[in-house]
């Protein structure tokens, strides 16, 4: 067996080669035996460390303070956004002597960027983008507007110029509601204007040749994605035409402009580091060395913009280096920062010293570094500006990376996350679903999963198929199967793989999500009352495929760049149109079989959710309701799909805190404070049982719910 201290990083190469193996079609039982072995490994070293102190609840809602911070290309200088929505203000650390500046005491801004000589910086808000300079020469002010008649988005620095920028506009005549035209700008800081190009159809990306050239461009045709070439004096020609749900980001072109360099999952599997010549021939020129996951980014050379480190973020964070001097210095920062998920940023001198964006899983707040690649030393830097984190890294649990088999042989993946000190037999546990459900759990820091171990259960956080970051054929074995179906197999099976093997207490099983991990806790809790006792469900579709419908006319969700809604679901196996399909999606809702529901359900929703109406989470609360069911219903009428208000976020916390403290017999919620209980007074419309700590839950107020619905 494993020893515990290196259970984690085993499991991570176990699931990886058991891959490989299916691929090959090779046994695998002694591999399944391997992964149990460091399963129990990370579990028991789980239980030998220090039990965490009970943390409140706020701790876990805070926000850090540095919201963005960049390197220069020429290395000297760091420049940092401080605070939140409620005000922001610009510093600059110098890196030689690590003195710290304040620029500006208050700014809109939300985005950074360095111009590439290093003379300027460019602020993005909502509102426009500015332009300051660092040489104290003047010229600083508005740059272009973004909130005019033209739908205007800033799509970056210009590699191949001093200081200036990229600019896409949506040119719509008078009265229409689709643009007649798109173009690419260029703004330089002297305000100069010069477009680059106009088109008629849709453009998504592009790439800027060393020499200032436009030499590739990716736009829409039709129901199609199209890459386009050209060399100098020549036309534009179709280098690459993507299949469908082919992705691929556009990073820069070669250093003599003749081929592009993109992350993409084009010609593959997954998304790996490519290279496309102009007469379109691709070459990888890095994949996953584990040949799991999906490649997330590349640190580009500020100056050359050629790749220098890969780095990956699906079962643990990984960096790797694209050259043997980087991949030297990559070491010698590894072995100063082991374990932690590294975002990296280079100068474009050798001896420029990277930025490094330190994270984890039980680091609340990023940590912010200098590393010198020449002497290898590193040292923390913006401590006093990002404040000190209220959550300590010993209280908080690990996340375990954890692969099982669904009942179909395929091979998950997922996160486990135990309380430390505590015996894993004996604690409730909690299914949390992603949304999405093209999306994808990460390693790194949760807040409501540290939260919710910090509260005594173990948290089980799966992948299932259909989940991003795996690749295409892990996207699209899900086959829409969307229903009580396979997808939520997975989860299901994930379970009660973890009940098998002594991990939770299977009498005191919960399931909570958001969005579609909403609607995948209602199909466990009406579906399998024999195995969750409980359900959390925030923004939650009651019928998917009707809030798929929904979406396309009402919704500004787009999963494939300007591809129609529709036609992207077609490809992934839910076709809008096939009254069959739909009609089986429907019958398989939560909607549907309302009347099976034995279980607790708590609903939570937001009276402005443009991605799932809220008339349709009224009606199915109303419904349960009128059948008799143990339904509560939280509706927050000024916010979002997100929930993102502090105030929703804390109440989302209490009132599932205090679900799974009645159901599943976990630890007793702290008392709401004043502002939190006039909240939850205010926005609790149905109440299946006392959610507030004085045994007051408001009488049904259906009126008032059907008033928020409108």
């Amino acid at each position: 067996m494993a020893k515990p201290e290196v259970a984690v990083r085993r499991m991570n190469a176990l699931a990886s080669l058991a891959c490989i193996v299916l691929a090959l079609g090779l046994p695998s039982g002694a591999l399944r035996a391997d992964d149990l072995a460091d399963l129990h490994s990370a579990v028991a070293f789980e239980r030998s460390r220090a039990p965490a102190p009970r943390l409140e609840r706020a701790d876990f809602l805070a926000q850090p303070e540095i919201s963005s911070a960049m390197l220069s290309p020429d290395g000297r200088h760091v420049a940092v956004l401080r605070g939140q929505q409620r005000g922001r203000s610009l510093w600059l650390l110098d890196t030689g002597d690590h003195r710290l500046r304040r620029l500006l005491a208050s700014t809109d801004a939300t985005q950074l960027a360095w111009s590439r000589d290093g003379r300027w910086l460019f602020l993005e808000s909502a509102r426009q983008v500015s332009k300051l300079a660092l040489s104290g020469t003047g010229g600083s002010g508005v740059m272009l507007r973004l909130d005019g008649k033209d739908q205007r988005e800033l799509a970056g620095v210009d590699p191949s110029q001093p200081a200036a920028v990229l600019m896409f506009e949506q040119v719509r005549a008078p009265g229409a509601t689709t643009p007649s035209r798109y173009r690419l700008w260029r703004v330089s800081a002297n305000g100069r204007r010069t477009l680059l190009h106009e088109d008629r159809r849709a453009l998504l990306d592009f790439a800027i040749g060393p020499d200032g050239r436009l030499a590739f461009l990716r736009r829409v045709e039709g129901e199609h994605l199209s890459i386009v070439g050209r060399l100098p004096g020549q036309p534009w020609r179709e280098v690459l035409r993507n299949e469908a749900m082919e992705r691929a980001s556009f990073l820069a072109t070669s250093a003599d402009g003749s081929n592009l360099l993109l992350i993409g999952d084009i010609g593959g599997d997954r998304r790996r580091l490519l290279r496309l010549d102009m007469d379109g021939q691709l070459h990888v020129l890095h994949a996953d060395p584990e040949g799991l996951a999906d490649l997330d980014d590349v640190v580009l050379d500020p100056r050359s913009q050629q790749p220098l480190i890969a780095t990956y973020r699906s079962v643990v964070a990984a960096n790797y280096a694209l050259n043997p001097m980087h991949r030297r210095q990559l070491a010698v920062l590894r072995a100063r920062l082991p374990g932690s998920e590294l975002e990296l940023s280079l100068g474009s001198e050798r001896a420029s010293p990277w930025l490094v964006r330190e994270r984890g899983d039980r680091l609340q707040h990023a940590r912010w570094h200098l590393f010198d690649p020449v002497a290898g030393t590193l040292r923390e830097i913006l401590a006093g500006l990002a404040g000190a984190p209220r959550l300590p890294g010993t209280a908080l649990a690990r996340k375990i990376p954890v692969a099982w088999r669904g009942s179909d042989g395929m091979r998950l993946h997922g996160f486990l996350s135990i309380p430390p000190g505590l015996d894993a037999r004996r604690l409730p546990l909690v299914a949390a679903v992603h949304g999405g459900p093209w999306s994808q759990v990460r390693p790194g820091f949760s807040p409501a999963t540290q939260f919710l171990v910090n509260r005594g259960y173990i948290v089980f956080e799966p992948n299932f198929r259909g989940s991003t970051g795996f690749g295409r054929e892990y996207l699209f074995a899900a086959r829409g199967d969307f229903g009580n179906g396979r997808v939520q197999a997975d989860v299901e099976d994930g379970v009660r793989y973890l009940l098998a093997r002594g991990i939770g207490d299977a009498r005191r099983v919960g399931i909570a999500g958001v969005s579609f991990g909403g609607y995948s806790s209602l199909l466990g809790v009406t579906f399998s009352p024999e195995l969750f006792r409980v359900g959390v469900a925030v923004v939650p579709p009651s019928d998917f495929g009707w809030t798929l419908r929904w979406a396309t006319v009402n919704s500004d969700v787009s999963l494939d760049d300007a591809i129609p809604l529709a036609s992207t679901l077609k490809t992934l196996s839910l076709d809008l149109d096939d009254s069959a399909a739909m009609a089986r999606l429907s019958a398989q809702s939560p909607l549907a079989n309302a009347r099976q529901l034995t279980r607790p359900v708590l609903l939570m929703a937001g009276g402005r959710d443009q991605r799932v109406a809220i008339r349709s989470v009224v009606h199915y609360a109303a419904m349960l309701r009128s059948l008799g069911k143990p339904v509560s219903l939280y509706i927050d009428p000024e916010a979002g799909h997100g929930l993102d208000d502090p105030r929703s976020r804390e109440a989302y916390f209490y009132l599932m805190e205090t679900m799974l403290h009645r159901h599943l017999r976990g630890a007793r919620p702290t008392p709401p404070g004043t502002e939190l209980r006039e909240q939850l007074r205010r926005n609790l419309r149905l109440a299946a049982e006392p959610l507030l700590p004085d045994g007051g839950a408001r009488p049904p107020r259906t009126s008032q719910a059907k008033r928020a619905a409108e």
